[in-house]
């Protein structure tokens, strides 16, 4: 499979713009393309991660888009993009919100959708 990591929240992220900084809908027919292309180029699945975008509604949608441009399933990285406040064992902006990922497959059909985080 090709994977397509969107999940990436670190700095170096942000200053690159890739990983979970193309998240956003200023860069959606990018992203949407690149699946596309890929899938156009090659026999073989693309998978796509990414984060939870700001409400469940938006993160389905992203996730219909993403199926619907060819991506053959996506894994969610159950948290938001972290913030530059990282306090306590581990840093990580507390446990993965799994809960949310299964809401989101309660709410787009037709592709898997894995759980990632903790």
């Amino acid at each position: 499979a090709v994977d397509l990591n969107l999940g990436c929240p670190q700095r170096t992220a942000y200053v690159g713009h890739f990983g979970s900084y193309l998240l956003g809908e200023e860069d959606r027919s990018l992203v949407l393309s690149m699946v596309k292309a890929a899938n156009s180029a090659v026999s073989i699945p693309i998978c796509v991660k990414i984060r939870l975008l700001d409400t469940l509604e938006q993160t389905a949608e992203l996730v219909r888009q993403l199926r619907d441009a060819g991506a053959a399933w996506v894994a969610i990285h159950a948290r938001y993009r972290a913030t530059w406040e990282r306090k306590g064992p581990g840093a990580r902006d507390g446990p993965a919100l799994l809960d949310h990922v299964q809401k989101i497959k309660e709410m787009v059909s037709g592709i898997p959708i894995i759980a990632n985080g903790n």
